[in-house]
Order: C-alpha cells, then structure tokens, then sequence
C-alpha cells in the first residue's frame, strides 16, 4: 500500500464520518474538513496527496474549488471529485478543469480501493522524478539537490542528466571518477529516482571481493558446483532481480568474468556456477570505476565490447578540486547534518577554518571534506570549527588535535597528540574503530595497530 496523505472535504456528517474511518482503518493517514474555508484552512498549513472532493458544499462549489486550486498553481494532490448528480457532463467537466478521477456517489469500497491505488502509484512516480531543487544555506551559499547529493551550479547539469536517466530503467550507466567523488551516491539516486525504485539495489564492489569468490558471489553456484557447496546459492544478480546492480570499481574485474557480464547485460541471462540451466534476470546495470577503462581496453586487460556497451551513457563525477565552489556550502550541508547527529549547537566555521578548506587540494574528495567536517565537529571545543580541528594534512595522524574542557594538547610530542587524538574519536563514536578510521582518514589495519601501540584497546 502507497503511502498517501488524504483529506476528506465532505458537508454530510454521517458519510464525512464513515469515509474517514474506513481510510484510517485502511492504513492511510486522513484528515477531515466540512467546508471549503476548513478546507483551506488546512491546506494552508499542510499538504495532501489526494483530496476527496464533493461537489457540493455549503459554502461553494467543489468545481470551483478546484479551479481555484489549479489556477493558482497550488493544487499539486491529486483531486477525486464526489457527488451524488452522478452525469456525464459533469464527470467530463471535472476531468477537463483537472480532476485526478470522479466518484459517483453512493460507492463500493473497490472503487475507492482502485482509486487509492492509482493515485498512490501516480504519487510514487512523481516523489521519483520530483525536480532538482535549489537550496539556500548558512552564510548564503546556495546549492543544488538531487535525492541525497548536493553540489553547487558546477554540478548541476551531472544532476540533470542523471534525473533524465532514471526514467529510463533499462538503460546501461557507467559512472567514472576518482575515489570518494560521489559515484556510488549518484548510482543510488539514479536507482530510487527510476520505476525500478521499489525493487532492490544490490551494491556489488568487484575490489572489495576475493578473486575466488568473485563469480560464485556474483552469478551464483549449484550444489556441489565446488568442494564446500554444500546447498546452492542465488548470486546478487538474481537478487536485484527487477532493481538495479550496482558493478562498484568494474575495471577491478576479471577478464573470464567480464565475458559473463556482457551476456548479462545483452541477453539478461547468465548461468550459475555448476550449471546447465540459464537463469534469466531483469536487472539494471550501473557500474563505476575510478580506473581509466580505455586504457586498460588498450592494454587487452578489459573488454572493448563490454567497454562500449557500459559507456552507452557515461557520467564522470568531477573531484571536487575542480569545482571549489561547492567547498564551503558541503562543508555547511555537513556541518548541520552532524550537528544534530552527535547533539552539539555547532555554529559555523571560523575564517582560518574557511581559508583552510579552500587551500585544501581533497585528493580523498568529498568523502575526505565529510569525514574532515566531523572529525572538526567532535574534536572543536567551541561552538564553531577551526582550522586545528579539521586536520587538514595528507594524514590525519599528523595534525595536532583541538584542546578540551578537561585537558591541554599543547606542548606535547607527535606521539602524545596521535594518541589523545585516537582516544578522543574511539570515545566519540562508542569504541566503533571502523568510523573512527573513516575520521581519522586512515586505513583499519593502522589504526588498529596504533590502538595497540599506545595501549588505547
């Protein structure tokens, strides 16, 4: 059942009563009016997404109400008129001003249901593919938003033609880009921006899984396809079945396997590790790589055809030192965001701060720019952040930390400072050491030793 938020606009108590009941009973959230000032009322102060309108009230005339909507531009809910003068002409006439469908009175409940159900899918639809908005942040930055991505106006036409890409939900997109830019948020929003939305995105990483595992993780195996197949197993293709998979760092994957993709994206159909039967699968193919695919296609260590037919519709995400702009409004969208998350009033950034970040080359980009911003949220001890507490050097390690209420982080050793930085993060994140090294912008494994090496376990 869609998500829907209804008001009902009915004068007769008995049936404005009865028609709030059954919708709440159904599941969706209503609210009810008796009039057309009521109705306004409430529209002034809330949106709807369908509004049950009847024809006839006793302060004006539903048709006219929605005219005056539509005319206004305000009238985005979709608009179900209901009377009891159930003729022609004036379903036609409804129909025509812009009404979303007519409901003849009296009812049965499948005609509702029916309604409810199209205009649910109709609202699904237009959530999907609402428009890049332009939002307005602190220090008057303005950026665009598109699903969870901001960026300023250098990143407004990636954002476009991501948007005009989802509505195509066959379409092959290849994602290119340095680490940390932004490509698998933007295979995610092509994702839930698309009809295939309510279907699974699988993010499948070609790096991060063993060369062994690789194909039987991917396509699948049979049973006693190898030694430890004990039972056999769908691979992610078939469990994005109907949705979308996302090929994160494609350029890292085999050539025997690139064969196997191919077949997949051209006849949609592959078969398991160990098996005779092919296995047809509805899927979407989204890959990225932060690797340069022609010239490994000219070394002969990545297909040409599968090249070619990845690229039908390539994105290349910018690294962020190539759009600067978008440096202090991320910094700010960041900032607000861990603000509430970690319970701090944190008011803004200082100059030194600012001037810092804009110096600053982000060879992590914007991952390196989020991680920065809340490692300086953490770390300030004031209502805003400084240029100390960002820790903007090629390791993170090496910056001196911000001082505390309880204690002094300067005059000490290198040593001394690493340690009180890494206890102060492992603190601030409950002990998690996989988002403290996302903080700290150092691999697992360093930070585990370090956390050995001065006892901090």
């Amino acid at each position: 059942m869609a998500e829907l938020d209804i008001l009902v606009v009915e004068d007769d108590d008995l049936q404005r009563k009865a028609l709030f009941g059954k919708l709440t009973a159904w599941g969706y959230a209503t609210q009810a009016c008796d009039s057309l000032v009521d109705a306004r009322r409430h529209l002034a102060k809330q949106r709807c997404d369908l509004m049950l309108l009847d024809m006839r009230l006793p302060d004006g005339d539903g048709l006219d109400f929605l005219r005056e909507r539509k005319s206004a531009g305000v009238g985005e809910e979709c608009i179900v008129m209901m009377t009891a003068f159930a003729d022609v002409t004036t379903a036609v006439a409804a129909i025509k001003e812009g009404a979303y469908d007519y409901l003849p009175k009296p009812f049965e409940d499948e005609q509702l249901r029916k309604i409810l159900r199209n205009a649910g899918d109709r609202t699904d639809l237009s959530r999907r593919v609402a428009n890049l908005s332009r939002l307005t942040l602190g220090e008057g930055f303005e950026v665009w938003q598109f699903d969870d991505m901001i960026g300023a106006e250098g990143l407004r036409d990636i954002f476009e033609k991501a948007q005009r890409l989802a509505a195509f939900p066959d379409t092959t997109v290849l994602v290119l880009g340095e680490s940390g830019t932004g490509k698998g948020m933007l295979a995610k929003a092509i994702h839930k921006l698309s009809p295939r939305a309510d279907k699974p995105f699988v993010d499948i990483n070609c790096s991060a899984i063993p060369a062994q595992l690789i194909e039987s993780e991917i396509f699948g195996y049979e049973k006693g396809a190898f030694t430890d197949a004990k039972n056999g197993k769908p691979g992610l293709l078939e469990i994005a079945h109907g949705g979308t998979a996302f090929l994160d760092e494609i350029g890292d994957m085999e050539l025997n396997l690139q064969g196997k993709l191919l077949k997949v994206i051209e006849d949609k159909a592959f078969r398991r590790l160990g098996s005779a039967r092919t296995t047809s699968v509805d899927v979407r193919i989204v890959a990225a790589t932060s690797r340069d695919l022609p010239a490994m296609v000219r070394e002969g260590t990545f297909r040409e055809d599968l090249y070619y037919r990845l690229s039908v519709v390539p994105i290349t995400m910018p690294p962020l030192r190539e759009h600067p702009e978008s440096i202090l409004p991320l910094a700010e969208y960041y900032l607000r965001h861990f603000s509430r998350e970690i319970r701090r009033d944190i008011q803004g950034f200082d100059p030194d701060a600012g001037e810092a970040m804009m110096r600053y080359k982000w060879p992590g980009n914007i991952r390196e720019l989020r991680n920065a911003v809340e490692r300086g949220a953490i770390l300030t001890a004031g209502n805003t952040i400084g240029a100390r507490d960002l820790a903007l050097t090629q390791d993170a390690r090496q910056a001196p930390a911000a001082a505390t209420d309880e204690e002094s982080f300067s005059p000490m050793t290198l040593a001394e400072a690493e340690k009180r930085l890494i206890r102060s993060v492992l603190s601030s994140v409950d002990g998690n050491k996989n988002k403290a090294a996302d903080i700290l912008a150092v691999h697992r494994t360093t930070l585990y030793k370090k956390i050995a090496e001065y006892g901090l376990g």
